[in-house]
């Protein structure tokens, strides 16, 4: 996905045409799924969700994946920080950060 639209909702995927090339693989791969034991597809499935479990945990951010994420320089994180303009957390001599209270941040400013 294109970086300057990663933040944009993911749209579903068009179906293919019928005789396209994605049709013919989309068929292969639905009659293959029909001979698949259910215990395999409950295994790949479990796989699916854990890893998008994972992907959506919200990890703390250091100051440059912060300032990547609002597309701002480290010193104005720093600043922002000091004049309690922007969520943050204090680790020692460090500010942590959470993607999902910087995104609702940008959203209310």
């Amino acid at each position: 996905m294109n970086k300057q639209f990663s933040n944009q909702t993911k749209s579903t995927p068009a179906l293919p045409v019928e005789g396209s090339f994605d049709y013919l693989i989309q068929q292969a791969v639905e009659k293959a799924l029909m001979n698949v034991s259910e215990p395999l597809l409950e295994s790949v499935v479990d796989r699916i969700i854990s890893r998008k479990m994972h992907e959506s945990k919200d990890e703390p951010l250091t100051i440059e994946q912060a300032a990547e994420l609002i597309h701002k320089k480290k010193q104005t994180i720093y600043s922002y920080c000091s004049l309690g303009k922007i969520p943050f957390h204090k680790s020692g001599n460090h500010n942590i950060f959470f993607r999902s209270e910087l995104v609702e941040w940008l959203k209310t400013n």
